[in-house]
């Protein structure tokens, strides 16, 4: 994950290690760069207002504005308060998901087998790094999955 505020000005540049959580702030005017290096990856995405965490990324809002259920360059992602909260402004991989949710340890299990229980997944992810800016299980809302073209 990269964010810039000016062009070749980096503030922050960090890789994720698969299955781990990320979370930052980033301000009015920063770029966000989310990157599958290795290929065959997922990033499931939340987005928040950060000075109102009850302004959040709203799906079915984004969705109604655009027209179509798939995400590239150009889609505005909306908030609850059909406010724009961010622009996708460079797509490299022509549609990302909004519908499909977050993993869980029971989707996964039943995708991948009982041996995956023990395994956590994006709903926890999701629900630890959320702690650290005073989230919790209920401000969970639709996610956005980067690089999963999934068929409708």
């Amino acid at each position: 994950m990269t964010a810039t505020s000016l062009p070749g000005r980096v503030v922050s540049d960090d890789t994720v290690p698969a299955r781990a959580a990320w979370s930052a702030v980033v301000r009015e005017g920063q770029l966000l760069t989310v990157t599958d290096l290795y290929g065959n990856q997922a990033a499931d995405f939340l987005l928040y207002d950060a000075h109102d965490t009850s302004v959040r990324y709203s799906a079915p809002d984004t969705i109604q504005a655009r027209g179509n259920v798939f995400l590239t360059t150009g889609s505005v992602l909306l908030s609850n308060e059909h406010t724009p909260l961010m622009t996708i402004v460079e797509d490299t991989c022509g549609r990302h998901d909004t519908l499909g949710g977050a993993c869980s340890k029971e989707s996964n299990t039943l995708r991948y087998g009982h041996h995956t229980w023990a395994q956590h997944a994006c709903v926890e992810n999701f629900l630890a790094e959320g702690a650290r800016h005073g989230l919790g299980k209920r401000d969970l809302v639709s996610n956005i999955n980067w690089f999963m073209n999934v068929p409708v």
